[in-house]
């Protein structure tokens, strides 16, 4: 049992466990915001996780990435109250506000948490296990957003408000465990400039990191969408807006059943064709829901749910592997999550606009199309770099012989005989002080 994990995995369940997020359409709407106005709140949230997303990876590596989790769960807390400010007082820039903590709190949580759990399991000489221990340890971040919204389905019905200040004391715990995790070694040493620039060195030499990089570009976006366009969908149908709580739960329950699986699917097909897998078969259920009609056409939005659970511990598992400077390793998972918000960045506004400019059936299409661009940006990159799975495969035996490679651990710890000892003056104490452990 690796030390410390469980501790972590409950870090990962409340951290994230944002409960106030299947609701957050409608407290807009409650408020006068229209689709473009709300998408350009969330273009607020995505541009500040843009720009923040390597420096607070930097941070990480700096002060080291325990400290980074601990301020990341304060920084959510500090969000919910800026949206019930925002609410109050009818003030978009609240609002902003809130999404700006929000992203702040993203940004030091998402990829540092993965950087902390490879670097713990390196310490611990235990990394032939990382791959399977990343699936499940995301599984347990997504059973986290599940009790969240089965919670918030009986909070929003007595009120919307009161999923904000729940989601605040959630967080807040998550502030707190991460405190009492134990340390993990690699924190960096070298100077700013130097830091960064060895960071996106590492990230050019690397194929694999690369072509991860470009992936989540385009998948992410697609895979994430469906927070905004699943308020209106559920709208369209009749659907209550305090069920959607359930709904997000048995999403993010489908997600956790795939991450649970991620290490032993890696091991079965290998990582490059499910990356190739994932988004065609998202696409496919997007196109469905674009040219037919009806309430169970939600369920297909169960598929991309799915593709979601194996997606970020697949792409986590690639770019940690390909990192030999665990000093740097939040920093260049850092780089990855820029582009997968770089991404949403791009096409959320854009969304908006189309939603207010066509039917849902139009911008399922679309998704669908944008799916589709990036199979075929992982297939060319497959076909092109044969390199590329060589290396992934090559990075995982590595990461593991070097693992083996550790030296062991020593810590002077005094024993009580030694102790006694070394109290009535045995010139002998020294040597029985230190002991293996």
């Amino acid at each position: 049992m690796v030390q410390g994990l469980k501790r972590f995995n409950l870090f990962r369940g409340l951290s994230l466990t944002w409960i106030f997020i299947p609701f957050q359409w409608d407290y807009l709407v409650s408020h006068g915001y229209n689709a473009k106005s709300i998408f350009l709140l969330n273009s607020i949230f995505t541009l500040v996780a843009v720009l923040c997303e390597v420096p607070t990876g930097v941070l990480a590596d700096k002060m080291g990435k325990k400290k980074a989790l601990v301020l990341g769960g304060l920084m959510m807390s500090a969000g919910c109250g800026f949206f019930l400010l925002g609410g109050a007082f009818e003030s978009f820039a609240y609002f902003a506000a809130a999404n700006v903590f929000s992203a702040l709190s993203m940004t030091l949580i998402s990829g540092c948490d993965s950087a902390y759990l490879y670097d713990l399991m390196a310490s611990q000489k235990v990394l032939d296990r990382y791959p399977r221990t990343e699936g499940w340890s995301t599984g347990f971040k997504l059973v986290g957003n599940v009790l969240g919204g089965v919670v918030g389905f009986y909070v929003a019905r007595a009120s919307i408000e009161w999923t904000f200040g729940l989601t605040a004391v959630v967080t807040l715990a998550s502030s707190a465990v991460a405190a009492f995790l134990p340390e993990a070694p690699s924190t960096s040493t070298a100077n700013l400039k130097v830091h960064v620039v060895e960071s996106f060195r590492i990230v050019r030499s690397s194929k694999v990191i690369v072509s991860v990089l470009f992936y989540s570009l385009f998948l992410f976006p697609l895979l994430r969408v469906g927070i905004f366009l699943d308020p209106p969908h559920a709208a369209m149908h009749g659907i209550k807006a305090e069920y959607l709580g359930l709904a997000f739960a048995l999403k993010d329950l489908m997600s956790a059943a795939s991450s649970f699986s991620a290490g032993r699917m890696i091991g079965r097909l290998g990582s490059g064709l499910i990356l190739v897998i994932l988004p065609v078969l998202s696409s496919i259920a997007f196109i469905v829901q674009g040219v037919t009609h009806g309430p169970w056409c939600a369920a297909l939005y169960l598929v991309p749910c799915l593709a979601l659970g194996l997606f970020s511990p697949v792409i986590r598992i690639m770019v940690n592997q390909a990192v030999d400077d665990s000093s740097k390793r939040a920093t260049v998972l850092s780089v990855e999550g820029m582009f997968r918000r770089t991404g949403y960045a791009i096409f959320s506004p854009f969304i908006g606009w189309m939603l207010d400019l066509h039917t849902l059936s139009i911008v399922f299409i679309l998704m669908a199309v944008l799916g589709l661009a990036a199979a075929g940006i992982s297939a060319t990159i497959s076909m092109l770099g044969n390199g590329i799975a060589r290396e992934a495969k090559e990075n995982a035996r590595k990461s593991a012989f070097e693992a083996e490679r550790a030296p062991v651990t020593l810590r002077l710890v005094p024993s009580e005989a030694a102790l006694a000892d070394a109290e009535g003056g045995d010139e002998r104490a020294p040597a029985k002080i230190a002991r293996l452990t």
